[in-house]
């Protein structure tokens, strides 16, 4: 019986994180009281988001690191061609490649208000004495058709205090039309 129980809890546990994430991603606050990373959850919209190389590695708590940490490292990251932002049906596609330091995490955030969609990259933890690449890759769907403004943000917390830095960087500015 006891067992049972504890498998129980497990699947309660393990379906709770789970559908967190699916269809709706959470969008990064930093908290001043921990400086940790608190996440509000986006249900206006249908969107994803993944990340791949460098910092997902990071992100699955992988501190072993390729000995370059470079592009070719990750063959599983998308050509230097596919980066930017496309319109695809009723989606919008961003797809964005970033040199950084090594042991960063990364979380997005997308927001949509009229027809501006901004995609906040949320960049935090400390950094390792090395750099790396990585590529983020979102996407919104089910967009009405429309002129669209959208904006990639970087912000986060200093890689060496790793402390809300309060800047954001305009790193991808773009007009996409749904057709």
């Amino acid at each position: 019986m006891k067992t049972f129980l504890s498998f129980m809890l497990l699947l309660v546990i393990l379906l709770t994180a789970c559908t967190g994430k699916k269809g709706k991603e959470a969008n990064p606050v930093a908290s001043p009281e921990n400086k940790s990373t608190a996440f509000v959850l986006d249900t206006s919209l249908s969107s994803y988001w993944t990340v791949k190389g460098c910092a997902e590695a990071a992100t699955r708590n992988n501190t072993k690191f390729p000995s370059s940490g470079e592009y070719k490292d990750y063959p599983e990251l998308p050509p230097a061609g596919e980066m930017g932002v496309k319109a695809a049906a009723d989606s919008i596609i961003y797809n964005r490649f970033e040199q950084h330091l090594c042991c960063r995490q990364v979380k997005v955030a997308i927001e949509k208000k009229d027809k501006t969609i901004t995609f906040t990259e949320y960049w935090f933890g400390h950094g390792c004495k090395c750099r790396c690449s990585s590529t983020v890759h979102a996407v919104v769907r089910e967009l009405p058709k429309g002129e669209y403004q959208v904006y990639g943000i970087a912000t986060g917390t200093d890689p060496v205090e790793d402390k809300p830095t309060g800047l954001k960087d305009t790193v991808l500015q773009e007009k996409v039309i749904i057709r």
